[in-house]
């Protein structure tokens, strides 16, 4: 009897299910060859995983937001000592919806999403390509429902319908691209992760943007709002006036050398339109110079820390882990399966379990 034998004789004996330490690793070691090669296959299998897995880039961009903490103080003595020249800033002083510990929300919006998604990015290869493009190389639905995605995204109070590809494409923009802020520090970390270390860049620089963009529109919308509300109103009464002024002096070259008491009723009344002018033009003036003083006090102010960079260094695949994890699965695999079929575990475990018919 030989070694081998020896090895594996008391096993195949024994009628437990149980093994030893020291018979388990005896029997490996009997078919180490056996094993050996499980294990390299699942390793070539890891390689070539990774080889066909698609490369990940990621670029990453910080800024830093204009803090409100204490603005309300300010805006009161602000308001205060504009009181004592006629001036009402007693709307200036507000509380910001958009705070910045919110910013990054913005970024897993439909809207914004779906703005991404239309946008032009440069590749690596030199071309320009969109970003839905770029995620989904080898299908053309969306070639038919673009347009229709524009007209829903221009309209955030709309219902949106989307197909279920569009679905699946939004839910992995929401995880390629996101934001996060440090309470500590309230600076905003953009981070976005795409297939093209060019287009990763572009992105960022988009989301960046975007967000900067966003907020600022959201905390000037009213103050906008108010200037163009203003413009119109000062338009109107600067004509008004005008009119009052051309009524008044055309009245007096008519009546030049007339004196009736008529006459005197007719001037009183032009020069009382004209007075009546000439106030709501000087308070609308006055209101328009406000707003727009508003409208710069409102708009907030971003500090870029760290720009996107062009990525030199893919993020994903990590190749060589693949291997080592693949390689690992193949020798856990071969132990077992060297451990089942040499202990005749798998004969005893289908005499149990499966009954012949009679």
């Amino acid at each position: 009897m030989t070694a081998d034998d020896r090895i594996s004789q008391p096993i195949k004996n024994n009628n437990s299910l149980n093994l030893s330490l020291g018979q388990a690793i005896g029997m490996l070691w009997f078919r180490r060859m056996k094993l050996l090669a499980t294990t390299i296959s699942f390793a070539v299998v890891g390689s070539v995983v990774g080889l066909l897995s698609q490369s990940e880039y990621s670029a990453e961009a910080r800024i830093m937001p204009e803090m409100n903490q204490g603005a309300g103080d300010m805006f009161k003595r602000l308001a205060s000592a504009a009181g004592f020249a006629g001036m009402d800033l007693g709307e200036t002083e507000g509380v910001d919806a958009v705070r910045p510990d919110l910013y990054p929300n913005v970024l897993q919006s439909t809207p914004f999403i779906l703005y991404l998604l239309q946008q032009s990015v440069p590749t690596v290869e030199g071309k320009q390509k969109t970003v839905t493009t770029l995620l989904t190389p080898t299908l053309g639905w969306f070639s038919t429902q673009k347009k229709s995605l524009a007209l829903s995204s221009n309209k955030p109070s709309a219902v949106l319908h989307l197909t279920q590809e569009q679905q699946d494409l939004a839910e992995d923009i929401q995880k390629r691209v996101a934001g996060r802020m440090d309470t500590r520090s309230g600076v905003i970390t953009i981070n976005a992760r795409m297939p093209d270390p060019v287009a990763v860049a572009a992105v960022a620089q988009l989301t960046m943007d975007y967000l900067t963009q966003y907020v600022t529109n959201y905390r000037t919308e009213k103050a906008r709002r108010d200037l163009q509300f203003y413009t119109n109103r000062l338009n109107e009464a600067k004509r008004r006036y005008q009119v009052a002024q051309y009524a008044l002096f055309k009245y007096n070259d008519q009546h030049k050398y007339m004196v009736v008491q008529a006459a005197t009723m007719d001037q009183q009344r032009i020069n009382a339109e004209l007075d009546i002018a000439q106030t709501v033009y000087a308070e609308l003036a006055k209101q328009y110079e406000q707003a727009k003083i508003k409208v710069q006090e409102r708009t907030p102010v971003f500090k870029v820390l760290d720009p996107p960079k062009v990525p030199l260094v893919r993020v994903s695949p990590k190749r060589t882990v693949m291997v080592v994890i693949y390689a690992l699965v193949g020798l856990m695999v071969g132990s077992l399966y060297i451990l089942l079929t040499e202990s005749d575990t798998l004969e005893r475990l289908r005499q149990r379990f499966i009954t012949v018919p009679g």
